[in-house]
């Protein structure tokens, strides 16, 4: 299981041709590499119109592709997909076929639709899971669960796809199937996307957003020094992140010592209740966090009363 083989293709370019039109071609040495990055992250296809595969190539041979004009696409909801098969399609084979929408699949008996999927077109079928519902994910995990092969993304899900950091790491991290892929990357891909799309991504968003690893709340923090995979589903460094502890009007007396050795300051205990209490009256004046130097700052003046 953990060695089986999967097939990720990655139609982000044709989704920014779509959306930005004329105005993407002013940017053809940043998709170059955004063609790289994907693949180097893990994506075994990159889809791409034959009209912007010819501008942007050459490119190294490793890197796979799919023509978007060549692909039969199927789209709808489960109802769809209820009846059909490759005799009612007159289809031979898979090798152009895909299968797009489902969608709606959170809502009904998915496992059994999946099976009568298989039964028809075998597990080799391309499965682009659409977002409406907010399930891309998990019914595309779930296509893979069921002895599906391969699935179709967008990079940070736009254009309402499955999210292709997502399922990378979920596969990783969720699944324990091995397969290729730097996920160290997911920062730059994201700093080349955002240049791209000329857009701030949430910082929030599963897998690549900025501030998923900051903590703030003591108790958190504690638990996160003392053992990591209390509150960590996975090592950040493993996707090119730091850990960054956050003080701000939720944090305690630990996680303030916490913070004060990692910016190499020697404190005295005594300093430590009133530096806190002014901690919090700031963050919250801020609404915010506070920055390193905003902490040496409350630092000194608290030392400064004793």
């Amino acid at each position: 299981m953990n060695n089986r083989k999967l097939e990720i293709t990655d139609k982000t370019l044709v989704v920014l041709e779509s959306i930005y039109g004329e105005k993407i071609r002013k940017k053809i040495p940043q998709l170059r590499e955004l063609v790289k990055l994907i693949y180097a992250i893990g994506s075994d296809y990159i889809e791409i119109t034959e009209e912007l595969y010819e501008e942007l190539g050459p490119f190294s041979e490793d890197i796979k592709f799919k023509l978007s004009n060549n692909l039969i696409e199927i789209m709808g909801k489960h109802d769809v997909f209820e009846n059909i098969s490759k005799e009612s399609l007159d289809i031979n084979n898979n090798e152009n076929v895909r299968f797009v929408g489902l969608d709606d699949l959170i809502f009904y008996d998915y496992e059994e639709i999946f099976s009568d999927i298989k039964k028809s077109f075998g597990c080799d079928i391309d499965m682009c899971i659409k977002n409406e519902y907010g399930s891309s994910i998990a019914m595309s995990l779930e296509w893979i669960r069921a002895g599906g092969k391969k699935i179709v993304t967008t990079f940070t899900g736009i254009g309402g796809y499955a999210p292709l950091e997502s399922i990378l790491g979920s596969i990783e991290f969720l699944e324990k199937l091995e397969i290729r892929g730097d996920y160290v990357l997911f920062p730059e891909v994201l700093q080349l996307f955002e240049e791209i799309t000329e857009s701030e991504i949430k910082s929030n968003m599963p897998f690549i957003g900025k501030d998923i690893f900051n903590v703030e709340s003591g108790i958190h923090v504690n638990g996160i020094v003392k053992n990591p995979s209390t509150y960590e589903p996975y090592d950040p460094s493993k996707i090119g992140r730091k850990r960054k502890i956050i003080i701000g009007k939720h944090s305690g007396i630990s996680a303030l010592k916490i913070k004060l050795k990692e910016l190499d300051i020697e404190y005295k205990y005594c300093n430590l209740v009133s530096m806190l209490e002014e901690v919090r009256n700031i963050s919250t004046e801020k609404r915010r966090g506070l920055m390193d130097q905003e902490i040496k700052e409350i630092y000194m003046k608290c030392s400064n009363l004793y």
